[in-house]
Order: C-alpha cells, then structure tokens, then sequence
C-alpha cells in the first residue's frame, strides 16, 4: 500500500512541477500557437500511453489466469499419482508417496519464490526423477499393479514443464520502458502547451500525473505474476498436502 502511495505522490508531483517550471506566460501565451496541431500532439501521446498500459494488463491478466491453470492441473495430477501409488507394494508405495509429499513441499517453500527470479529449482528435478526411477523400476517386475502409477508421473511432467513455461510468456521489458516513456511525455505534454501555473491548474494535472503513475505501477506489479502484491501463490499444491492426509 506504501508503494502505491508513493508512485502516486511521485506522478503527483512530477505533474505539478513540470507545470510550474515550463509552463507559459500570458505573453508567450498571446504568441499564437497552432491549436490543432498541439491537441493531434496530445492526443497522440495520450493515446500510446493508454494503448500500451491496457495491452500489457489484459496480457498480464491472462498470464496470471494461465500460471493458476497450470498449477491447478500439476496440482490434479500430482493427487491422481498419490492416489494410483496406493496399488503399489506397501514399502513402495510409502516411498513414492513420500517422494510426492517432499516434491510438493519444495514447489511451495523453494520453486514458487525462485520462479519470481525466473527460474525453477534442480532440487524439485531430482525428486520428481527419483520418483519416476523408482516407478519405471517397479514396473519391470509388475507392470499391472504400476501402469496408473507410471502413466501418473509421465502426465506429471508434462503439466510441470507446462507450469515452468509460464515466465517466458511475459511481456518484454521494451513494452513497459515505452510505457514510462510515454506516461512522462503525458504528464509534461500540458505544461508545455497548455495553462498558466494557477492552483486549480496544477491541482487538476497532479491528479493527472497520480493516476498515470499508478497506473504505470499496476503494470509492473502485474508484469511477474510470482511477485507482490498481486502474485499467483500455490494455493493449489497446499490443497495436494491436504488431499494427500485425506488418501492417506
């Protein structure tokens, strides 16, 4: 809430003093200037910033619905494989299911932070094989009892690449660098070609400039949907923890 303070105090802020520092006086004022040409200006460049902010939040929106789905399937699947290694030898069976129980317990404490960085961990890797070794094993000596268990993990991996395929689909940096850009020229646009620096003008562009800066803030929230205050958090996979009691 802080953050959103500030940004907004800073747009606020850089709006009213541009216009006290650039804007004109009643003499450069009287000048002349060609009106529609300032306003097709304007008009432009309000138009780039309001194009590239709402592109890139309807983009981020579907990424966030994207990185839940993701999960939300790893998260099935990973309840469908505990449930299917319940066929399985008992020493085997408290194996693989422990295996499940650890790879969940390090997405939510170890991958979900890290994915924020932008990467996975070779730790959640190792498991997740190790579990698939030990399947594959059992299923040389007792294909019938291990076949669900075994087609199980094959879908597992599937959905985990699914999942860790979701940061590449965030916007490139050259979107919200150009959203900045165009956000300032916005905000300074006025001062330059439109009123003197009396209160109610400068009251009515710092409102301005607080709004473009919190809108510029919402995208750079929304841009990695791993990061605060707006992340996807692995709601799913604590769900798994507790169907895994359930089965148990």
């Amino acid at each position: 809430m802080i953050l959103w303070i500030l940004a907004a105090l800073l747009g606020a802020g850089v709006a009213a003093g541009a216009l006290v520092l650039l804007s004109r006086g009643e003499k450069t004022r009287a000048s002349g200037t060609d009106g529609q040409l300032l306003s097709f200006c304007g008009g432009a460049v309000l138009s780039s910033f309001v194009l590239l902010t709402s592109f890139q939040i309807v983009g981020a929106w579907d990424l966030q619905a994207t990185v839940r789905q993701h999960a939300s399937d790893e998260a099935r699947v990973l309840t469908k494989t505990y449930a299917a290694a319940g066929a399985l030898p008992p020493s085997d069976r408290e194996a693989v299911r422990a295996g499940l129980r650890d790879y969940t317990h390090t997405v939510i404490d170890q991958e979900w932070p890290a994915l924020a960085d932008g990467h996975d961990t070779a730790r959640a890797w190792r498991q997740l094989d190790l579990i698939a070794s030990r399947v594959a094993a059992l299923a040389v000596t007792a294909h019938d009892r291990t076949a669900d268990t075994e087609a199980a993990v094959a879908d597992l991996y599937v959905k985990r690449h699914a999942r860790l395929a979701d940061p590449s689909s965030i916007t490139p940096i050259v979107l919200p660098v150009a959203m900045i850009v165009t956000g300032v020229f916005a905000i300074v646009f006025p001062a330059l070609v439109g009123p003197t620096a009396d209160r109610r003008h400068t009251t009515a562009l710092a409102f301005v400039g607080a709004i473009i800066a919190f809108a510029v803030l919402l995208v750079l929230q929304l841009r990695n949907p791993y990061t605060d205050p707006l992340a996807v958090h692995p709601t799913s996979f604590r769900t798994a923890l507790t169907r895994y009691t359930q089965l148990g």
